[in-house]
């Protein structure tokens, strides 16, 4: 099945800080304010309190081997 076809897989705040080798309070810190400095992969709140990311934009966050990424495409 093509990768656009497939549906989004959502990574846990410690998948996410694996793969971008931070730390997850560093996450946290950039989820608080990412409305504001859109550091990092935009974080969604999921079942009230935890947070999931978008496996796309975690990967684009490592292959721009940056934390600043551009969400206006």
């Amino acid at each position: 099945m093509p990768k656009s076809l497939r549906p989004e897989r959502w990574l846990t705040s410690q998948e996410t800080a694996d793969r971008l080798r931070v730390a997850r309070k560093t996450l946290y810190n950039w989820a608080s304010t990412w409305e504001v400095e859109h550091r990092g992969p935009k974080p969604f709140r999921m079942g009230g309190r935890a947070l999931r990311y978008r496996e796309s934009d975690v990967d684009r966050c490592v292959v721009e081997g940056g934390t600043s990424t551009d969400h206006s495409k």
